[in-house]
């Protein structure tokens, strides 16, 4: 019976004495367990106040706040990181491409990502010239970057610019309807959950590839999708050629266009339209164009909650065709009127 009793006593012992030890132990650190939100909020205050001892730019600031920031424990870092690759920009031209991280604290000038850092992006900022899509050279470039199995699962805004610095001949875009499918296609398979698309066109030459666009944007949007705006600055591409498109909901005119093309684009997309920006289209009739079709009947914009437009006499009521308007900014030429809805 000695031995047991000799083994309880021991156990006590090792138990008081593993009691005190840690009890004499620092507790752990709230810090460790704080969002990842929070510990981000933070890098950027930190950026923020770091603003007012330097002219640098914003991602450098941030850049200098999240070094110290990253090593206070793991989960700092890991949350300090991620702000690093939560947008990249993806430049191709026809011959090369690159890929970084917006922010560049852990820089990556390579054409490859990494599965351990795609799934961290929830932006993308991609620009592509018109020649590479039309011709297949853009699709070319992604398959010899090893990006044909690559998929981006987190990223839910795509902001996709369209420009065009050389001229080229329609033989060599002859089969741009297929070579569109396979950019499209492909376009999907990288960012398979986006619902935000916004596109820009850009134009600085004289080739008419206004429908070609068209195509391009029609094959892009699809279904779900929450988001789809497109911002006209191009002289070189005609807003005529965009009338198969379908779906936007965000119509920005920031160059001189014909007005019967802005009104046209409009109209065929007033089921889902959203906002639409008009205010540079310089013409005295283009509301009663815009609310009216061809064969004299009312044109309803349900969802339409913005609208910036040129007209010399404010109507008395656009409820009947902008029943969710909430913000209406006329210009008259010399003067601006922002953000008054008739009641």
């Amino acid at each position: 019976m000695a031995a047991p009793a000799r083994l309880l006593r021991i156990r006590q012992l090792l138990l008081s004495r593993w009691a005190a030890k840690k009890a004499d132990a620092a507790p752990s650190s709230v810090a460790q367990y704080l969002p990842s939100r929070v510990i981000q909020r933070i890098a950027l205050y930190t950026a923020a106040v770091d603003s007012y001892r330097s002219s640098s730019s914003d991602d450098d600031r941030i850049t200098r706040a999240a070094g110290p920031l990253s090593r206070v424990c793991r989960s700092w870092r890991v949350s300090v990181i991620t702000m690093f690759y939560q947008h990249f920009v993806l430049d191709i031209n026809c011959t090369a491409m690159w890929i970084t991280p917006r922010r560049k604290m852990v820089y990556s000038g390579s054409e490859f990502i990494s599965d351990n850092v795609r799934h961290l992006a929830r932006r993308v900022y991609m620009t592509v010239p018109f020649a590479g899509v039309f011709s297949g050279k853009v699709v070319n470039i992604l398959n010899i970057n090893h990006f044909a199995q690559a998929v981006f699962p987190g990223v839910t805004v795509l902001k996709l610019n369209l420009y065009s610095g050389t001229s080229f001949t329609m033989d060599e875009v002859s089969d741009y309807r297929s070579n569109i499918d396979e950019f499209c296609l492909y376009i999907h398979s990288l960012f398979p959950h986006v619902r935000e698309y916004y596109f820009s066109v850009s134009s600085f030459t004289d080739t008419d590839d206004s429908n070609m666009v068209g195509y391009l944007l029609s094959s892009i949007i699809g279904q779900g999708c929450s988001v789809a705006e497109y911002v006209h600055s191009s002289r070189g591409v005609q807003i005529s050629g965009l009338f198969e498109v379908a779906g936007l909901t965000h119509i920005v005119i920031e160059d001189q266009a014909c007005m019967e093309d802005c009104v046209e684009l409009v109209r065929r997309n007033a089921s889902t339209l959203v906002a639409v920006d008009l205010g540079i289209v310089d013409a005295p009739d283009f509301l009663p164009q815009l609310v009216t079709d061809d064969e004299g009947k009312t044109i309803v914009y349900p969802h339409l909650r913005k609208l910036a437009i040129h007209m010399t006499l404010l109507p008395k009521d656009l409820s009947a065709v902008f029943p969710a308007l909430e913000d209406l900014n006329c210009t008259t030429g010399s003067l601006r009127i922002a953000n008054v809805v008739p009641v």
